[in-house]
């Protein structure tokens, strides 16, 4: 029992880095920084496209219309 718990637990591990790997991917792409987060990634990535969507369609940085446009 003790050899298959080592082996979920090995690949447990490498899925995470997986994603680990995929996310930093993907804020590269955009340009961001991720700090923390309980979001899904899918979640993740359309808040980030919203946000560069509504940063690039205001002349000047409106953080709290920023964050109402993030949270709808």
């Amino acid at each position: 029992m003790e050899r298959a718990e080592q082996e979920l637990e090995k690949r447990s591990k490498f899925l995470n880095s997986l994603i680990q790997k995929k996310k930093a991917g993907e804020q590269r792409l955009r340009n961001v920084r991720l700090r923390a987060s309980d979001m899904p990634t899918h979640l993740q990535n359309r808040a980030f496209r919203c946000a560069r969507e509504m940063l690039d369609s205001m002349e000047k940085l409106d953080s709290k219309c920023l964050a109402l446009a993030i949270k709808r």
